[in-house]
């Protein structure tokens, strides 16, 4: 104990330190979800405007299974682009979108070579937008049980914090 301070001026700067590290850590967990919705809006918008920039893809438009739409390959690549400016800095698992986006790559070589079909790629996007969001799921899961182990954590040391002054102080009241 500090000389001039009583127990119970310890015991509350105890309880604030301990309440500051459950908000810092409350903050954080919420930081991340909220950066990935974020993230996600950006990335919506920034579609629109490879569409817009690219006219791809056309609503109406009946491609060949082995032929690339006008502006395809730009609008992909703007897609890219959005994918690596939001979403991977915003995620614990940028490898998930790299690895999409290095497989859409090579899909999209595969219609052009006439090596894969347009029905193939858009399924097997379709398999990786799912790994993702079972991934960004579990990321939000293990932050949810990493905040309440914080908050065990914290409450544990405030009972500890709190006996060590009950102890400290039994003497003073005899």
């Amino acid at each position: 104990m500090k000389a001039g301070k009583g127990p119970a001026t310890s015991l509350k700067e105890a309880i604030r330190a301990v309440g500051l590290v459950a908000l810092v850590a409350a903050c954080a967990a919420t930081t991340a979800s909220q950066n990935i919705a974020t993230a996600r809006k950006q990335l919506d918008a920034h579609l629109a405007e490879c569409t817009a920039r690219y006219g791809y893809p056309e609503p109406t438009s009946d491609l060949g299974p082995y032929i690339l739409g006008a502006g395809e390959r730009e609008w992909r690549e703007c897609v890219y682009q959005g994918v690596e400016k939001y979403m991977i800095p915003n995620t614990p698992s940028p490898e998930a979108y790299r690895k999409a986006i290095a497989e859409d790559r090579e899909m999209t070589v595969g219609i052009a070579t006439a090596k894969m079909t347009r029905t193939q790629r858009q399924a097997r996007v379709q398999q990786l937008l799912e790994e993702i969001e079972r991934t960004e799921e579990a990321n939000r899961v293990k932050r949810e049980q990493q905040m309440e182990t914080m908050d065990w954590l914290v409450k544990e040391e405030l009972r500890r914090e709190q006996d060590m002054m009950l102890r400290t102080l039994r003497p003073l009241t005899r």
